[in-house]
């Protein structure tokens, strides 16, 4: 029998050996966390800024709120600027969190409320000729 435990990433410096944690970093990311999201079809959520670190544990935390249902969803991520040269100097690498999971990743459902419901639909994309 296997136990794996996730040890999770801890607090995460401001800066180490040829990297950087910053905010304009991390709001970069919580953007292309965003557009992905667009991309993926998840439509008519703000994120809404500016962000902030409310541990003080170098991990900011983004809002993202429906448009329709009001419901707010949590990314919790860093600012690390190289990959590369972070992991080098740590042995776990920085967790990022959607909505408290750090295996999570973004779902229409996650903003469903009280009196709502998930519909998904199908239509044709717009292609040469069929606009």
């Amino acid at each position: 029998m296997t136990i794996i435990i996730n040890p999770g990433s801890g607090a995460i410096p401001a800066a180490g050996n040829g990297w950087t944690n910053t905010y304009e970093q991390a709001e970069k990311h919580a953007r292309e966390w965003r557009d992905r999201m667009t991309a993926d079809g998840i439509r008519d959520v703000t994120l809404e800024l500016p962000g902030a670190d409310p541990d003080g544990d170098g991990r900011w935390r983004f809002s993202f709120r429906h448009d329709v249902t009001g419901m707010t969803v949590y990314l919790d991520t860093h600012g690390i600027d190289d990959w590369r040269a972070y992991e080098k100097q740590r042995i776990f690498s920085a967790r990022v969190y959607w909505n408290g999971d750090s295996s999570g990743e973004p779902q229409v459902e996650d903003w469903a409320a009280d009196g709502f419901e998930v519909v998904k639909t199908y239509r044709p994309t717009a292609t040469e000729g069929n606009p």
